[in-house]
């Protein structure tokens, strides 16, 4: 038998209970700040619709078609420019050393190691040596760089997130320098890249294969871009005509190349966003790597999917550790962008330095970040420069202009003024 009084103790019992339960519920549903911010940011992308996704895929494929037509005419425009100065220049190039200076600095000043790298790939193509291109190619590694430095310097007013942001950042340069360290002077003494480059091409592409594959359909392909560039030289007097192809070749690669990072950046804006917060939380190297590759690959820049990077370690929401394998993938995603460009050429010279390329940042990877004693070492050198460059702001200033300007182009206008 239940009193009163027992079951009045009853309810207030249930009365706790449902109290308690919402109290949790509504503890367990409050978000942070931060995270109310990102949902609202989410909540506010708008998802494309089919009619933006097809004008975003058709920019897309005309920027490919003009990739592949700026190389085309680059191949005949650097034939046609050989002169003197143009000698003078590829002498002054062939010293490897200077090579290797003149690629940090075109890419930091271009800020796009794609757009160098396939430029070399059609000056190969054209006639440039591949023992001559060979350094200007690793250098472009290190000059890429450049970009997410300087996205670093944002945060200098915020010590705490400046030496976060900051040592996200040059943890590529790190790497990208400790891989020139040793790799560079092998290539100097056995050339292993261009041994191993050269056994790839037989293995995988003969020239034979790209001959009967490529050449036909890219010759059909290309023939209207062929047409055009024709008929504006052939109206152009005599001394400008191969000014204007070689002109227009390079303008037209670095319209082609930026334009395709940009329409594929904000194509695939969301996923890659998503894909990124996915791959740094779950703390996985092999995860980090396949996605920095997998991610530089679609956009086709690695400065992009690298300075992504640095405003989520300024913030504290990624740390150096995750960063590493990211950026490193990232080098090896941003090769593709020379290897399309072999298409447009049927070359197997100019295949073998894109292959170069690859064969570089794959070896580099495989040996620095899979030994733990070389692995530690850029990561080591990142944070030690960020700390010294939150306590002395100059030596962030310092170490752009230095490393990316001022001593190769010392060292080039020397070599210069010595050649002349």
């Amino acid at each position: 038998m239940v009193t009163p009084s027992s079951q009045s103790d009853s309810n207030s019992i249930v009365d706790a209970d449902q109290t308690a339960t919402v109290t949790t519920a509504a503890s367990s549903t409050a978000v942070s700040p931060a995270e109310e911010s990102a949902a609202s940011n989410t909540s506010e992308s708008q998802t494309l619709s089919l009619g933006q996704s097809w004008l975003y895929a058709g920019g897309a494929l005309l920027a490919v078609y003009g990739l592949f037509a700026s190389i085309d005419w680059l191949n005949i425009g650097f034939q046609s420019i050989l002169g003197p100065q143009v000698e003078a220049l590829l002498t002054l190039a062939a010293n490897p050393w200077l090579g290797l200076l003149l690629g940090i600095l075109a890419t930091a000043l271009m800020q796009s190691s794609s757009v160098v790298t396939t430029l070399l790939v059609g000056f190969v193509a054209g006639g440039l040596p591949l023992a001559t291109a060979i350094p200007m190619v690793m250098g472009a590694n290190l000059g890429t760089t450049i970009t997410n430095t300087l996205v670093s310097l944002g945060y200098v007013g915020n010590d705490e997130e400046f030496e976060r942001g900051f040592a996200a950042a040059t943890i590529h340069d790190c790497f990208n320098l400790v891989a020139l360290l040793i790799f560079f002077p092998l290539e100097l003494g056995l050339h292993p890249l261009e041994q191993l480059s050269q056994w790839l091409l037989r293995q995988t592409l003969s020239a034979d294969f790209m001959l009967e594959n490529w050449l036909a359909p890219m010759d059909w392909l290309l023939h209207p871009s062929r047409w055009l560039m024709a008929y504006g030289v052939n109206s152009m007097p005599g001394p400008w005509d191969s000014l204007l192809l070689f002109s227009a070749s390079v303008g037209g690669l670095m319209i082609s190349v930026t334009a395709l990072s940009w329409l594929m950046k904000h194509w695939l804006d969301t996923p890659v966003k998503n894909t990124i917060h996915w791959a740094t939380g779950h703390g996985s190297g092999i995860g980090g790597l396949a996605t920095g590759a997998a991610i530089t690959a679609l956009v086709q820049s690695s400065s992009m999917t690298t300075s992504l990077m640095v405003p989520l370690a300024g913030a504290g929401l990624v740390t150096l550790q995750d960063v590493y394998p990211f950026v490193l993938g990232a080098n090896i995603g941003t090769c593709i962008t020379a290897l399309m460009a072999t298409l447009a050429l049927a070359n197997p010279v100019a295949l073998q330095l894109a292959l170069v390329h690859l064969s570089f940042n794959l070896l580099a990877v495989g040996l620095i970040y899979g030994l733990p004693p070389l692995r530690a070492m850029p990561l080591a050198m990142a944070q030690q420069l960020a700390t010294t460059a939150r306590n002395y702001r100059i030596v962030a200033i310092a170490y752009v202009v230095g490393v990316f300007f001022l001593v190769p182009f010392a060292a080039l206008w020397l070599s210069l003024t010595l050649l002349i």
